[in-house]
């Protein structure tokens, strides 16, 4: 009688020490699952027009246009909107590109790239930033570097100047443990002689180290030229390649960006992207979504986006969660303006 109620609570308590293992088993696996986006803030108006300027004072007709359109574009209206759709799927991290800041000089100067103007109008991370804490929730800068940087005299009396930025953020409060950080620039570039000197177009890409549930990743952030197809695939192979942040093929990687490649494309405008997928990364989407496309004042009453060029790829292949595209719909637009001329892309991921 004692020999069967002994094996009796023996068969209890084994069965006691499995319910826990089990459960620890799932609740491993869902610690190793994080949310990340790469959104494409738009710095607001298309620069273009100003390399064809036929002389100086076109140039800086030119320049005030875009200026006004910069105003028009309003990234401080349109960020309320991009954080509404951050609140909402909550990115443990997020890859920005055209991470803008505007700046002018005092009225009446006006010399182009001689001397720098360093009155801020628009910062597009600390609008986005202080826009997120208003609304909640709320992230911190992991790393951003300074790209693309231009100075040029307008028809208005002062000079403007753009510094485009590529970040990571990371929200405060998130299971993510981000570490060392990296940044480099690509070596071939889009170079443009304008009227007021030329204009080299410098892109890079940002990263981190970060870990989630003992799972071990990096996070790369870049945003490829939009110009020129060879340009862009060296871009890529240069980010593929030695010294750069995507060389290891065992470590577990998420990349996000703006690569300004759809698979789709013609083989030239194609390349960048094929140059990533064949080095073993793998789109988080079965089905590529529209995320490029609408109309340079943001102000179109329909979408119209129609190229894949906003993606996030991972190596090795991944457990995809939910894959989700943001900004995309009417109902997204705040004051008549879509958040971005780009739509966003949102992944959840169960790290291997």
């Amino acid at each position: 009688m004692s020999r069967s109620v002994s094996l009796a609570a023996v068969a209890v308590a084994l069965a006691a020490l499995a319910l826990p293992a089990s459960a620890g088993a799932a609740s491993s696996s869902s610690k190793a699952e994080l949310t990340v986006m790469s959104r494409n803030l738009y710095l607001g108006p298309d620069l273009i027009p100003l390399a064809s300027a036929a002389d100086l004072p076109a140039f800086e007709q030119t320049a005030a246009n875009v200026w006004r359109n910069v105003q028009a574009t309003d990234f401080p209206k349109r960020a309320t909107a991009l954080a509404k759709e951050i609140k909402k799927t909550k990115p443990d991290l997020i890859g920005l590109q055209e991470a803008a800041v505007w700046r002018k000089s005092p009225d009446g100067v006006k010399d182009g790239q001689a001397t720098p103007a360093t009155v801020v109008v628009y910062d597009y991370i600390k609008t986005l930033r202080a826009e997120l804490k208003k609304a909640g929730v709320e992230y911190r800068v992991v790393i951003q570097q300074d790209e693309f940087d231009f100075e040029a005299p307008t028809a208005l009396g002062y000079d403007i100047r753009l510094t485009q930025r590529d970040a990571i953020l990371e929200r405060v409060g998130t299971k993510v443990k981000t570490g060392k950080t990296y940044k480099g620039q690509y070596s071939k570039t889009f170079i443009v002689p304008t009227q007021a000197g030329t204009a080299n177009s410098k892109r890079g890409w940002v990263a981190v180290d970060a870990k989630v549930g003992g799972k071990s990743f990096r996070f790369v952030d870049t945003h490829l030229e939009a110009y020129g197809g060879d340009i862009r695939e060296a871009q890529a192979k240069q980010l593929l390649g030695s010294g750069g942040p995507l060389t290891s093929k065992t470590k577990n990687t998420i990349l996000v960006g703006d690569l300004n490649s759809d698979p789709r494309d013609a083989a030239a405008d194609a390349a960048a992207y094929k140059a990533i997928a064949g080095a073993g990364f793998v789109n988080v989407f079965s089905k590529l979504p529209a995320t490029s496309g609408q109309n340079e004042l943001v102000n179109n009453p329909t979408s119209t986006l129609k190229s894949s060029i906003d993606h996030i790829l991972v190596r090795p292949k991944q457990t995809v969660v939910k894959a989700s595209v943001v900004g995309n719909k009417a109902s997204d637009r705040v004051g008549g303006l879509w958040p971005s001329d780009h739509a966003g892309v949102v992944a959840t991921l169960r790290l291997k």
